[in-house]
């Protein structure tokens, strides 16, 4: 009869207690974990989805996730807002949080229209970026005006476009690279429309 991975690491440890004194041999340790982790399986697909869900929500690590908006005029500008709760880098590109379950490319058009006025639509996913020690991915999209004006925000005092030799000193070093880019994106002109999330 087979043993599983756990009650081979017993005997081990049992032998260990009782003076064997030699450390376990890799290729069975790599046997024992992989027997183990098969066991693991097993049990996880007979547990139900939400508490699945529940049990991943809980050892996971949590990241937020960012969607900004990169938007190019026709002459080659950038749109920056000045956030108001921003001490270091006042200046940069436009973006929030995105809520639970929310479409990204909704998510960044929502966040924009919130903190400005602004209408904006996306039309390319641009970077995937992320800042690992604030646990944060952000979703930065090429994205265009198509209506609104600007009104003042708690979060957004101002909202310019600028070229890129023009821009403020107080701008995200990341945010002008970004901006960069997506100036190089444009001029290049192979856009296509982003692909939907699926529902």
């Amino acid at each position: 009869m087979r043993q599983t991975g756990l009650r081979q690491l017993e005997r081990w440890s049992d032998a260990q207690a009782g003076g064997a004194g030699r450390l376990p041999d890799p290729q069975e340790v790599g046997a024992m974990a992989g027997q183990l982790k098969r066991s693991l399986l097993r049990v996880w697909r007979r547990l139900p989805r939400l508490l699945q869900g529940r049990i991943q929500w809980l050892v996971l690590p949590k990241w937020l996730v960012g969607a900004i908006a990169v938007v190019v005029d026709e002459r080659g500008q950038v749109l920056l807002f000045r956030h108001t709760y921003r001490d270091n880098y006042p200046w940069g590109l436009p973006g929030g949080w995105l809520r639970p379950g929310e479409d990204p490319n909704r998510g960044v058009e929502r966040e924009i229209y919130e903190e400005s006025g602004y209408r904006i639509q996306t039309r390319h996913p641009l970077v995937i970026g992320g800042d690992r020690h604030l646990g944060r991915l952000d979703l930065i999209f090429l994205c265009e005006l198509t209506g609104g004006s600007f009104r003042p925000s708690p979060e957004v005092s101002m909202a310019r476009f600028f070229a890129l030799d023009t821009l403020p000193g107080q701008v995200e070093p990341f945010h002008v690279q970004v901006a960069a880019y997506a100036i190089e994106v444009v001029t290049a002109g192979t856009l296509a429309p982003p692909p939907e999330s699926p529902s």
